[in-house]
């Protein structure tokens, strides 16, 4: 028994530090962008691809990613995505070209979508009842300190290795953590079962859901806060006539016995739909907060890449601590701990709003720590359980591609958060003066807050399809 404990901590070891590192390189590299400009002479356009090859390729892949790992076994994708990542952290950091970068860029996103869904499906597979409740709230605090620490992480390499090489760094650092992260999944993690069944690739249904994430995700990344233009507009809404299509053939595909990409019994059930729409939402209200802050800090008051990460701290503090104890207070309250979680995001994100109000000339973080504080907890009470709710509902084969499909709303919500956040942001941005950066930044954070108003109501029409208590 002892020897199996030891098995499951390390294996689940392994995957927390996947997670970690994946959603470490959404925000590290954000940081290094102006030494990146000048040491390979990038333009403007090259470096919005240096952030955006990696989100799209990481969301387009997610749902085919899960599906695979039900098929082929968690753990061979696991690996074989960490490798991947690897070698193109390595390769990124070697680049010696604006070109040679974003193809790494968009590989290493590649790779951290093949190994991000079979985390949650490996999580189901090893725990259930209290202890999934428990390890899910664990994944929820990494989830928090992997994207919160990114700026922090990026601004300390780039002072410690200097300008010429410290963007180089934000790359490699990856390598020793993908290095304890593979060989302790290919020790621990647990051993594929070939399946019962003979597995029949959905080809045509990897096309079509390729095809409609494409069309979907594109415009809305590379846009980015620029505002989208009218054929933006045309491509988004074509890719719906083409996810109608996907689910006609799915449903069809299920009927004559085969394995459909994307299973209509994930669709059919509400509990998981339910949770899945929440995630969305909520991720589109709360990763467009490091975004603008970052932006505000460094190019409004004039702060370090450091600083800015510090002063994002208090937010990664709050999450860490709810998340961490989080399934205690699903024990006592249930369901009704997502709805205390968006109240206390939009107290959080009200003081925050309210701080830069009063105070948009010499400035200071410690006046947003008590705002960002209770926006974190409020975090961490929402993310961890709602994966808990949501994911437990999966059973048996089906449990990879389910992980996919959360991960992906997940993606898609934070892709349409920071274009639609940013876009405020950028439109009401006069100048780069602090009090034009300080109104601008309020005006987005007013935009962040009403989609988790949005949220508030959402939740309390869904969350009842939710289980009571995992």
């Amino acid at each position: 028994m002892e020897k199996t404990n030891r098995r499951k901590t390390l294996a689940l070891i392994s995957i927390m530090l996947g997670a970690f590192i994946s959603l470490l390189d959404t925000t590290i590299v954000n940081v290094a962008l102006p030494d990146i400009t000048v040491a390979l002479h990038a333009t403007s356009q090259s470096i919005e691809w240096i952030i955006s090859g990696y989100a799209l390729a990481f969301g387009v892949v997610l749902i085919l990613a899960g599906r695979l790992g039900d098929c082929f076994g968690r753990k061979n994708l696991y690996i074989f995505g960490i490798l991947l990542f690897l070698i193109m952290s390595i390769t990124a950091g070697y680049a010696q070209s604006e070109e040679s970068l974003i193809i790494s860029r968009v590989i290493q996103g590649l790779g951290a979508g093949l190994f991000f869904p079979q985390i949650n499906a490996v999580i189901m597979d090893m725990y259930s009842g209290k202890n999934l409740g428990k390890i899910f709230g664990i994944l929820g605090s990494v989830i928090g300190v992997g994207t919160a620490v990114g700026p922090l992480a990026g601004g300390l390499l780039i002072e410690l290795f200097g300008a010429d090489n410290g963007w180089r760094a934000v790359f490699f650092v990856n390598v020793p953590i993908v290095l304890v992260t593979l060989v302790l999944a290919m020790l621990y993690l647990p051993k594929h079962q070939a399946p019962k069944e003979k597995v029949r690739f959905d080809i045509p249904g990897v096309l079509g859901l390729t095809l409609a994430l494409m069309m979907l995700l594109y415009p809305v990344i590379s846009r980015g806060s620029n505002g989208f233009r009218l054929v933006d507009y045309i491509w988004m809404a074509s890719s719906i006539p083409v996810f109608l299509l996907l689910y006609w053939w799915s449903v069809r595909q299920a009927k004559r016995g085969n394995q459909p990409l994307i299973s209509p019994n994930l669709l059919k059930n509400q509990p998981f739909v339910s949770g899945m729409v929440l995630s969305l939402v909520y991720f589109a209200a709360f990763t467009s907060i490091f975004f603008i802050l970052s932006v505000t800090w460094q190019t409004g008051f004039g702060q370090s890449a450091i600083s800015s990460g510090l002063a994002i701290t208090p937010f990664a503090i709050g999450s860490v601590l709810a998340a961490a104890n989080s399934n205690r207070f699903i024990m006592k309250i249930g369901r009704k701990l997502l709805h205390l979680g968006v109240v206390l995001v939009i107290i959080g994100l009200s003081g925050v709003s309210l701080v830069f109000h009063l105070h948009d000339g010499v400035f200071s973080a410690w006046w947003m720590a008590l705002p960002l504080l209770t926006a974190g907890i409020g975090s961490g009470l929402i993310i961890a359980p709602l994966n808990s709710f949501t994911l437990s509902t999966v059973v048996g084969p089906e449990r990879g591609g389910a992980s996919g499909m959360f991960n992906t709303a997940q993606r898609i919500g934070s892709s349409f958060g920071i274009a639609v956040v940013g876009s405020v942001f950028f439109r009401t941005l006069d100048n780069t003066t602090a009090h034009s950066q300080a109104n601008a930044f309020s005006d987005s954070l007013q935009m962040s807050m009403y989609v988790n108003i949005a949220l508030l109501v959402v939740c309390f029409v869904l969350v009842f399809r939710l289980p009571r208590k995992i």
